[in-house]
């Protein structure tokens, strides 16, 4: 009977002396696990209004309940009814708000948009959902190639993929026209 109250007391002891200080206690509670991690994944978003969007991607975290996917080695495409495809891109990485679906997208951005053939470059851009619309970050310039030979590059750019329209706040190189 002693031994087995000694056991008991030194399995306390030892229990106690394991516990967490406070700062790795606030470190591993601020530690959030995915909900579902993907590895060389196929991912289609499907929102019944449009043609579905087709993901490819290194790793897709996606996190239930703040709503995000956090995408690396990001390529996607969208076709048409007919199958033709409508749009095109590339991101090293995209943090995705699964609710509204906005994205930020950085690390060599591409998107080209068909039949129009409009492709637009950039390190960084954010993708508002609701309106359709590509954002550039900041001061990193965006090249905007159009109409085959076309180009300008520039910072401050909108580009609004439902109407076609792009403009920038200031134009670096090239000329647009409409």
């Amino acid at each position: 009977m002693r031994k087995k109250l000694l056991g008991m007391i030194l399995a306390s002891f030892l229990f106690l002396s394991c516990s967490l200080s406070p700062e790795q206690e606030a470190f591993s509670r601020s530690f959030t696990l995915p909900d579902l991690s993907l590895r060389n994944a196929t991912y289609v978003l499907d929102r019944g209004n449009e043609p579905p969007l087709f993901v490819i991607a290194d790793e897709i975290d996606l996190y239930d309940q703040t709503h995000k996917a956090i995408i690396r080695g990001l390529h996607f495409s969208q076709k048409d009814e007919e199958g033709n495809l409508i749009l095109t891109g590339h991101a090293e990485y995209a943090e995705v708000d699964t609710e509204y679906y906005d994205a930020e997208l950085s690390g060599s951005v591409t998107l080209e948009k068909y039949p129009e053939q409009l492709l637009i470059e950039a390190e960084a851009l954010s993708w508002l959902g609701q309106d359709e619309t590509l954002v550039s970050k900041g001061e990193n310039p965006v090249t905007l190639h159009y109409e085959n030979d076309k180009s300008v590059r520039g910072t401050g750019m909108t580009a609004t993929l439902a109407t076609f329209t792009v403009t920038f706040s200031t134009v670096l190189e090239g000329v647009i026209s409409q």
